[in-house]
Protein backbone atom coordinates (compact mmCIF):
# COMPACT_ATOMS: atom_id res chain seq x y z
CA UNK A 1 0.00 0.00 0.00
CA UNK A 2 2.60 2.59 0.79
CA UNK A 3 3.24 2.82 -3.39
CA UNK A 4 0.29 5.11 -3.36
CA UNK A 5 1.15 7.49 -0.18
CA UNK A 6 4.14 10.15 0.12
CA UNK A 7 5.50 10.05 3.68
CA UNK A 8 4.84 12.55 6.03
CA UNK A 9 7.27 14.50 8.54
CA UNK A 10 5.16 15.17 10.74
CA UNK A 11 2.40 12.28 11.52
CA UNK A 12 -1.24 12.72 12.99
CA UNK A 13 -2.01 13.31 16.34
CA UNK A 14 -1.38 9.59 17.95
CA UNK A 15 0.31 8.55 15.38
CA UNK A 16 3.43 6.46 15.64
CA UNK A 17 6.12 6.42 12.99
CA UNK A 18 7.00 3.25 14.54
CA UNK A 19 3.26 1.44 13.83
CA UNK A 20 3.02 -0.46 11.61
CA UNK A 21 0.18 0.04 8.95
CA UNK A 22 -1.47 -3.77 8.54
CA UNK A 23 -1.33 -3.41 12.98
CA UNK A 24 -3.32 -0.10 13.44
CA UNK A 25 -6.05 -0.17 14.56
CA UNK A 26 -7.11 3.91 13.00
CA UNK A 27 -5.15 4.32 9.57
CA UNK A 28 -5.01 8.00 8.92
CA UNK A 29 -3.97 9.32 5.37
CA UNK A 30 -3.94 12.47 3.47
CA UNK A 31 -6.23 13.29 0.44
CA UNK A 32 -4.50 16.69 -1.41
CA UNK A 33 -6.39 16.36 -4.40
CA UNK A 34 -10.27 15.53 -5.28
CA UNK A 35 -12.00 15.83 -8.26
CA UNK A 36 -10.92 19.43 -10.38
CA UNK A 37 -13.39 21.70 -12.07
CA UNK A 38 -12.90 23.34 -15.58
CA UNK A 39 -10.71 26.72 -14.97
CA UNK A 40 -11.00 26.64 -11.07
CA UNK A 41 -7.28 25.39 -10.02
CA UNK A 42 -7.87 22.74 -6.88
CA UNK A 43 -4.29 23.01 -6.18
CA UNK A 44 -4.66 25.25 -3.49
CA UNK A 45 -6.31 22.58 -1.26
CA UNK A 46 -2.72 20.16 -1.76
CA UNK A 47 -1.49 21.42 1.59
CA UNK A 48 -4.47 21.21 3.77
CA UNK A 49 -3.25 17.22 5.55
CA UNK A 50 0.13 18.42 6.30
CA UNK A 51 -1.23 21.84 7.74
CA UNK A 52 -3.82 19.89 10.07
CA UNK A 53 -1.06 17.29 10.99
CA UNK A 54 0.79 20.30 12.21
CA UNK A 55 -2.23 22.39 13.97
CA UNK A 56 -2.69 19.36 15.91
CA UNK A 57 0.98 18.32 16.70
CA UNK A 58 1.14 20.18 19.62
CA UNK A 59 -1.72 18.35 20.90
CA UNK A 60 0.02 14.81 20.70
CA UNK A 61 1.74 15.73 24.11
CA UNK A 62 -1.97 15.49 26.04
CA UNK A 63 -3.14 11.87 24.81
CA UNK A 64 -2.81 10.55 28.44
CA UNK A 65 -5.51 13.47 29.91
CA UNK A 66 -8.92 13.26 30.04
CA UNK A 67 -11.47 13.92 27.19
CA UNK A 68 -14.42 14.77 28.38
CA UNK A 69 -16.74 14.06 25.75
CA UNK A 70 -15.45 10.68 24.90
CA UNK A 71 -15.11 10.17 29.31
CA UNK A 72 -11.58 8.95 29.22
CA UNK A 73 -8.08 9.65 27.32
CA UNK A 74 -8.60 10.41 23.51
CA UNK A 75 -7.24 7.06 22.38
CA UNK A 76 -8.95 5.33 25.42
CA UNK A 77 -7.53 3.03 28.29
CA UNK A 78 -6.03 0.07 25.91
CA UNK A 79 -4.05 -0.63 23.02
CA UNK A 80 -5.46 1.49 20.86
CA UNK A 81 -2.89 2.02 17.57
CA UNK A 82 -3.06 5.11 15.10
CA UNK A 83 -1.19 4.61 12.19
CA UNK A 84 -0.45 7.68 9.80
CA UNK A 85 -0.20 6.15 6.08
CA UNK A 86 0.71 9.91 4.44
CA UNK A 87 -0.53 11.42 1.74
CA UNK A 88 -1.93 9.83 -1.40
CA UNK A 89 0.40 10.91 -4.52
CA UNK A 90 -2.89 12.70 -6.33
CA UNK A 91 -2.55 15.36 -8.58
CA UNK A 92 -4.58 18.40 -9.12
CA UNK A 93 -5.53 17.99 -12.80
CA UNK A 94 -6.51 14.00 -12.45
CA UNK A 95 -10.24 13.39 -11.27
CA UNK A 96 -10.42 10.18 -12.55
CA UNK A 97 -7.14 8.92 -11.02
CA UNK A 98 -7.64 10.72 -7.39
CA UNK A 99 -10.75 8.99 -6.85
CA UNK A 100 -9.42 5.67 -7.83
CA UNK A 101 -6.28 6.52 -5.24
CA UNK A 102 -9.20 7.02 -2.42
CA UNK A 103 -10.93 4.32 -3.16
CA UNK A 104 -8.04 2.09 -3.13
CA UNK A 105 -6.59 3.42 -0.29
CA UNK A 106 -10.01 3.48 1.53
CA UNK A 107 -10.73 -0.46 0.47
CA UNK A 108 -7.16 -1.66 1.55
CA UNK A 109 -7.52 -0.12 4.91
CA UNK A 110 -10.97 -1.85 5.88
CA UNK A 111 -9.70 -4.87 4.56
CA UNK A 112 -6.98 -4.93 7.00
CA UNK A 113 -9.26 -4.47 9.85
CA UNK A 114 -8.39 -0.96 10.69
CA UNK A 115 -10.43 2.05 10.48
CA UNK A 116 -9.90 4.77 7.58
CA UNK A 117 -9.95 8.36 8.12
CA UNK A 118 -9.22 10.87 5.36
CA UNK A 119 -7.98 14.40 5.67
CA UNK A 120 -9.10 16.61 2.10
CA UNK A 121 -8.33 18.51 -0.37
CA UNK A 122 -11.27 20.22 -1.44
CA UNK A 123 -14.37 18.95 -0.49
CA UNK A 124 -14.87 16.58 -3.23
CA UNK A 125 -12.56 13.96 -1.68
CA UNK A 126 -15.07 12.30 0.30
CA UNK A 127 -17.10 11.14 -2.54
CA UNK A 128 -15.41 8.01 -3.03
CA UNK A 129 -14.02 7.79 0.07
CA UNK A 130 -18.18 7.19 0.84
CA UNK A 131 -18.14 4.83 -1.66
CA UNK A 132 -15.16 2.77 -0.15
CA UNK A 133 -17.55 2.64 3.08
CA UNK A 134 -19.97 0.60 1.61
CA UNK A 135 -18.84 -2.39 3.56
CA UNK A 136 -19.93 -0.63 7.00
CA UNK A 137 -23.18 0.50 5.80
CA UNK A 138 -25.74 1.33 6.52
CA UNK A 139 -23.86 4.91 7.41
CA UNK A 140 -25.01 8.18 9.18
CA UNK A 141 -22.56 11.18 7.86
CA UNK A 142 -22.71 14.09 9.56
CA UNK A 143 -21.53 17.50 7.29
CA UNK A 144 -20.11 20.45 8.77
CA UNK A 145 -19.72 22.98 6.21
CA UNK A 146 -21.16 26.52 5.31
CA UNK A 147 -23.00 24.43 2.34
CA UNK A 148 -25.21 21.93 1.47
CA UNK A 149 -23.03 20.54 -1.22
CA UNK A 150 -25.97 19.32 -3.07
CA UNK A 151 -25.13 20.46 -6.54
CA UNK A 152 -26.05 17.81 -9.49
CA UNK A 153 -23.37 19.16 -11.44
CA UNK A 154 -21.31 22.29 -11.83
CA UNK A 155 -19.43 23.51 -14.66
CA UNK A 156 -20.65 20.17 -16.42
CA UNK A 157 -18.42 17.98 -13.87
CA UNK A 158 -20.89 16.08 -11.45
CA UNK A 159 -18.40 14.63 -8.80
CA UNK A 160 -16.89 18.30 -7.78
CA UNK A 161 -17.13 19.63 -4.59
CA UNK A 162 -20.56 21.22 -4.84
CA UNK A 163 -22.20 17.75 -5.69
CA UNK A 164 -20.81 15.77 -2.32
CA UNK A 165 -23.62 15.13 -0.32
CA UNK A 166 -25.44 14.85 -3.61
CA UNK A 167 -23.66 11.63 -4.61
CA UNK A 168 -23.55 10.64 -0.89
CA UNK A 169 -27.41 10.73 -0.64
CA UNK A 170 -27.33 8.11 -3.48
CA UNK A 171 -25.41 5.58 -2.48
CA UNK A 172 -27.92 2.59 -1.20
CA UNK A 173 -25.69 2.15 2.21
CA UNK A 174 -25.70 5.95 3.30
CA UNK A 175 -28.97 5.88 5.25
CA UNK A 176 -28.71 9.44 7.21
CA UNK A 177 -26.86 12.64 6.25
CA UNK A 178 -27.12 15.48 8.89
CA UNK A 179 -25.78 18.86 8.10
CA UNK A 180 -24.81 21.66 10.70
CA UNK A 181 -23.57 25.22 10.18
CA UNK A 182 -24.97 25.77 6.70
CA UNK A 183 -24.83 28.90 5.97
CA UNK A 184 -23.03 30.09 3.27
CA UNK A 185 -24.87 31.39 -0.22
CA UNK A 186 -23.18 30.46 -3.39
CA UNK A 187 -23.55 26.11 -3.05
CA UNK A 188 -27.43 25.66 -3.48
CA UNK A 189 -30.28 27.54 -5.04
CA UNK A 190 -34.11 26.65 -4.73
CA UNK A 191 -34.52 23.62 -5.99
CA UNK A 192 -31.01 22.00 -4.47
CA UNK A 193 -32.48 22.63 -1.17
CA UNK A 194 -35.81 21.72 -2.00
CA UNK A 195 -34.28 17.72 -3.23
CA UNK A 196 -31.99 17.77 0.17
CA UNK A 197 -34.84 18.49 2.46
CA UNK A 198 -36.94 15.85 0.24
CA UNK A 199 -33.92 13.22 0.71
CA UNK A 200 -34.08 13.59 4.85
CA UNK A 201 -30.89 15.88 5.19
Amino acid sequence: MSKIFDPVKVPFIGASKKTDIADADLVVFGAPHGTPYRDINNESHAGTPDALRHALAEDSLWLDHWDFDLGGPLLGDGEFTVADAGNLKTASLDGDGNRRLIREATTQIIGSGAIPMMIGGDDSTPIPFIEALKSLGPLTIIQIDAHIDWRDERRGESMGYSSTMRRASELDHVENIVQVGIRGVGSARRAEVEIARDWGA
